[in-house]
Parts: structure tokens; sequence; C-alpha cells
């Protein structure tokens, strides 16, 4: 996968500024942004279970079902509603295979 970032004037110095003070000598520019980018993502995904793993029970589920994420109760039933059905259909095949 390949990532473009359009930097404006000011960004773009701040990036040169930082790889000349930074960047080691023998590596390439773009494992350096590599190593950042994924040093970044590794922060944020940080951070971002601290501020989960903060919240309460009720912040959890309204942020769950805010997302779309269905609620264990909902996995219960569409579990047992999908054994149901699979039940259901092998009843409907040897029911079939008998009459033959």
């Amino acid at each position: 996968m390949k990532l473009y970032i359009k930097m404006n004037k000011a960004e773009t110095d701040q990036w040169n500024a930082l790889k000349e003070a930074a960047k080691p000598p023998d590596m390439p520019d773009s494992n350096f942004a590599r190593f950042l980018f994924m040093r970044g993502i590794g922060s944020f995904m940080e951070e971002l279970t601290e501020r989960i793993n903060s919240m309460s029970d009720e912040e959890k589920e309204a942020l769950l079902s805010d997302a779309g994420v269905p609620t264990e109760e909902e996995n219960k039933a569409k579990n047992r509603e999908e054994v149901s059905d699979y039940g259901k259909k092998l009843m409907e095949e040897s029911k079939s295979s008998t009459d033959d």
C-alpha cells in the first residue's frame, strides 16, 4: 500500500527539519516515514485503549451502539437464530431425502 500525504510549505519545512535532526544517515526517507507512521499508530491505539478502559460500562455500550457494533445480547440472539435456522434446514433436507 502506498500512502501519499500532501503538506503545505510549513509542514514540509517541519518534515525536512525533523528528518535532518532525527533520521539516521543510513536510513532511507521512506523507512523513516514508515517508522514514524507506525509509532504514531501505536501511540494512538494506546491512548484509545486507555480512554476506553476508563469509560463506564454505560459509556462503552453507548459508544459501541453508535458505532453499530452489536451488543453481547444481540450476538447471543443472532447465534440462537442461526442455530435455529440451521436446524430447520437440516430437518427439511432430511425430510425431503426420506420422501424420495
